[in-house]
């Protein structure tokens, strides 16, 4: 019986056999994602995914170490290649987390 659950642990995976994709959650290619369209900044991407930038930078660091790239130019001209496959898994998956909430307190004094 299929769940209808996302498949978290191969969310990248184009159906390629020993592809590194296949290795990458659905959170990493959010993050993936935020780096193709151009957000450097973990902020701006954890921002947009309504995370924590130090959680953006586990996912980032985890990237960068399944599939094999020392350096974030060397993870993006390993990423950019492969654009359509990581943005079309970003576009059919559902966000986990909901846009930031305002901190601003409301109300009197």
């Amino acid at each position: 019986m299929e769940s209808s659950e996302p498949n978290t642990a191969r969310a990248c995976g184009g159906g390629t056999p020993a592809s590194p994709f296949d290795a990458l959650t659905l959170r990493e290619c959010e993050v993936a994602t935020g780096l193709i369209r151009g957000l450097t900044k973990n902020k701006q991407i954890g921002f947009e995914l309504g995370i924590s930038h130090r959680t953006v930078e586990i996912h980032r660091a985890r990237l960068m170490r399944k599939l094999g790239a020392p350096t974030l130019a060397a993870l993006l001209a390993t990423v950019l290649p492969q654009r359509a496959r990581i943005e079309r898994v970003d576009a059919v998956a559902p966000h986990a987390a909901a846009p930031p909430v305002s901190r601003r307190r409301s109300g009197s004094t």
